[in-house]
């Protein structure tokens, strides 16, 4: 581990795990004054507003995630040649769960190329602080480890590189000590609904209430929970307590309704179209998701067709064919749980 509140300068990557809002700017306490870091944000970002244009200034570039985009390597690599030290998150995100998500493969691949340092920074107390699905922040203390860079001096192979750049940020981050855990925190609940999206008794999408703010509620009367200022949850029956990453991979592991004849889960939503260069919008869409297709107001798209997907903040889902984009913003429901269950109905999507 570096020691000290500053990396050596010049050119490098830092990378790290995400799942606060605050993530991107807290990587900036350990650089010298004038040396802030440039970097890779999601494209909703960047598109418009006072926000946009004071990110574009620092040097942040836009983009869409998994989608290949040959252009983004072309000015991180100019940033590079500038002296500027990049912050990439490499699993494209922030976690939901507060647990290690997939990488972004280019992502592992450029780390190993660049010939620049690359240095992994631990952001302890990043998921209870403010996990994604949450929408304020919590009173946690978070602190920062900064690592060594990586060596890959001996050339590794691709796997042993991906393996050591994941390594120093496999924790799982609903695991803190109690000197980073939050003891206090307003409302609690709100939005956990949007993680633990179906009743574990009866399978029902939208099957969990949060009631005062302080407790997660099955609308059949089977589960009732108190959630925790560090977004534990205590059975109010039994009193075990258990982590939301624990509970959530129950909710996502629920066997999918088999009823071909009724959407498996729907939703309204906000939806904008992009087809060359032409964008369109509609509000207060009805949309479900079947089986084999989406279904937007009359309109139907098969699920053989989409090739692209990815989850922006914590109510949207964006849809890639090969002619347009699709974008929903969720104005009640999961947008997680489209997410997972699409992941099983359409494993092509973004292979």
């Amino acid at each position: 581990m570096l020691h000290g509140s500053e990396l050596p300068s010049g050119p490098c990557f830092i990378y790290g795990n995400h799942c606060n809002n605050y993530d991107p700017f807290i990587l900036n306490a350990f650089t010298r004054l004038g040396e802030a870091t440039a970097g890779v944000m999601t494209m909703e970002y960047l598109e418009s507003g006072p926000l946009a244009k004071l990110f574009s200034w620092a040097g942040i570039v836009g983009t869409e995630k998994r989608v290949p985009e040959p252009h983004l390597i072309r000015k991180i690599w100019r940033m590079l040649d500038a002296g500027r030290r990049v912050v990439i998150f490499p699993e494209g995100g922030r976690r939901w769960d507060g647990r290690p998500a997939p990488w972004i493969e280019s992502t592992a691949k450029l780390f190993m190329r660049a010939g620049v340092p690359v240095y992994p920074v631990e952001i302890i107390g990043s998921y209870v602080g403010w996990p994604r699905w949450a929408p304020w922040p919590r009173p946690a203390h978070i602190k920062l480890k900064v690592h060594d860079a990586i060596d890959f001096s001996d050339r590794p192979s691709f796997e042993e590189g991906l393996r050591r750049l994941k390594a120093p940020i496999s924790g799982n981050e609903n695991e803190v000590s109690e000197a980073v855990s939050p003891s206090w925190a307003f409302r609690p609940a709100v939005g956990i609904d949007r993680l633990l999206y179906r009743d574990l008794s009866s399978g029902d999408f939208a099957g969990l209430k949060v009631v005062s703010g302080k407790r997660l509620v099955s609308v059949t009367g089977d589960f009732q929970w108190r959630v925790n200022p560090d977004s534990t949850l205590t059975d109010l029956a039994s009193g075990t307590t258990h982590t939301s990453a624990e509970l959530y991979d129950k909710v996502r592991l629920l066997p999918l309704p088999d009823d071909r004849n009724r959407p498996v889960t729907k939703s309204i939503g906000n939806v904008v179209y992009h087809e060359h260069e032409r964008e369109h919008r509609e509000t207060k869409v009805n949309c479900s998701l079947w089986h084999d297709r989406l279904q937007l107001d009359h309109r139907v798209l098969p699920l053989e067709q989409v090739r692209y997907m990815g989850l922006e903040r914590s109510d949207r889902i964006w849809f890639m064919t090969s002619t347009e984009k699709i974008q929903i913003q969720f104005r009640s429901g999961s947008v997680l749980a489209w997410h997972d269950v699409l992941e099983r109905l359409a494993p092509h999507i973004n292979s």
